[in-house]
């Protein structure tokens, strides 16, 4: 009898050792694949952080064992999502201002900012995401409330596109704003003979400019407040459509820490510094991070009336949207980055505007495969525009962005 124990413990012992030594098993899951046929199954084994194996529970304890065995009882599990198009530092950022999503009308926003000052008093306020089309009266605010109810506290209030912006008089001041003032690209709003406080696109710039810089220390605040929002929706790699390069090399840091988890493909912002420099230092590709592209704005959003119309708005006669970097220096560009590894990716909703990249894409891509340039959003499109588009697809793609999977065409 004795005999038989020690003989059946030596064999257990055998057969422990000859499993493979993992990290974690998950079991008694309900686990969706994304394999060739969708599979599901219903546990898996992990280690450094990679899937091992995928399949059934007997299957997986019996080829591996580990000191962490997690009984899912039967919850589902899919892997990690990746958001194509995202502004993962703005959301950090965006989370620490007035909340605007899903007001019904500008009363609701004065109240907003009345209650958001009782809790965070600061010399200079921010909001973000107002849309005049949730409201009765659909037109653009003004600011003559704000300005009464806050003569001398800087506020900027962001559309929720982030193309335009509302700005109080203090705010205005601050880059010396003038019903005169011009810029290419931009929409400095006036009614009446006054300003509204409404710039647009380009235009941002003329208050954003003088507004206080994020130090490091709200940066990386920010970045590990985006994360927690993003796991808990369960991202674990975002594509940040344009960053500037001091915030990609804090991201870079934070990763290599081990502070922040999270996966980013940054798309480096198209101004001559960080082209210069990257294009110079070439790709940067890490565990966690991926610098090889550009981004860029042809021009504006729908809502805020940006977007470059071959035909005028409906509700604004003769106008038809905003060219926001001219043409000229657009081919420069992107003539620059077809000679090297890195990718173009510009922002284009408007038909004209699509239209416009798709023909310097092509003249700068001839005899280049698989360059995979892109257009981020890509919303408008005539049908020859979008055969034409199909015709290219070998040098560039459409991203899928859920928020604005409104996918839209005219004859």
């Amino acid at each position: 009898m004795k005999k038989t124990i020690l003989f059946l413990f030596v064999i257990s012992m055998v057969s422990c050792q000859n499993k493979l030594q993992v990290d974690t098993i998950v079991i008694n899951a309900k686990v969706y694949t994304v394999n060739s046929n969708f599979e599901e199954a219903e546990a898996f084994a992990i280690k450094d952080g990679k899937f091992v194996e995928v399949g059934n529970s007997k299957d997986i304890q019996k080829k591996y064992t580990s000191k962490e065995i997690i009984d899912a009882k039967g919850q589902t599990i899919v892997p990690g999502f990746i958001d194509a198009h995202c502004h993962f530092l703005a959301l950090g950022f965006n989370s620490q201002q007035v909340d605007l999503v899903g007001t019904t009308s500008f009363n609701e926003i004065i109240n907003k900012i009345i209650e958001y000052t009782k809790t965070h008093p600061s010399e200079y306020i921010r909001g973000r995401g107002w849309d005049q089309n949730d409201w009765e009266d659909k037109a653009f605010p003004d600011n003559k409330l704000l300005n009464k109810l806050f003569p001398e506290t800087p506020i900027v209030l962001t559309r929720i596109d982030g193309h335009a912006i509302l700005c109080n008089q203090a705010a205005l001041d601050l880059g010396k704003v003038t019903i005169e003032s011009k810029i290419d690209g931009g929409e400095v709003v006036a009614k009446g003979g006054e300003l509204t406080g409404v710039l647009i696109d380009n235009a941002e710039s003329l208050v954003m400019n003088f507004w206080p810089k994020s130090t490091k220390n709200d940066i990386v605040n920010a970045l590990l407040k985006a994360q927690d929002i993003c796991f808990n929706y369960g991202l674990t790699t975002v594509n940040d459509a344009g960053l500037d390069r001091s915030s990609i090399e804090i991201i870079d840091s934070l990763q290599q820490a081990g502070t922040l988890k999270m996966r980013v493909y940054a798309m480096a912002s198209g101004s001559p510094e960080n082209v210069d420099y990257y294009l110079k230092k070439g790709i940067v590709k890490t565990e966690k991070l991926d610098v090889r592209s550009f981004k860029f704005y042809a021009d504006g959003a729908l809502g805020s009336r940006g977007a470059l119309l071959r035909a005028p708005y409906s509700d604004k006669p003769n106008h038809f949207g905003l060219l926001l970097t001219d043409l000229e220096t657009f081919d420069s560009y992107a003539k620059r980055i077809a000679n090297s590894e890195f990718q173009m990716n510009t922002h284009a909703i408007g038909d004209s505007a699509n239209h416009a990249v798709l023909n310097i894409y092509k003249n700068v891509l001839e005899g280049k495969k698989d360059r995979r340039w892109k257009i981020e959003h890509a919303k408008l499109f005539r049908q020859k525009i979008l055969s034409y588009f199909m015709t290219l697809f070998h040098l560039c793609n459409q991203p899928m962005q859920p928020v604005i999977c409104i996918g839209q065409k005219t004859d």
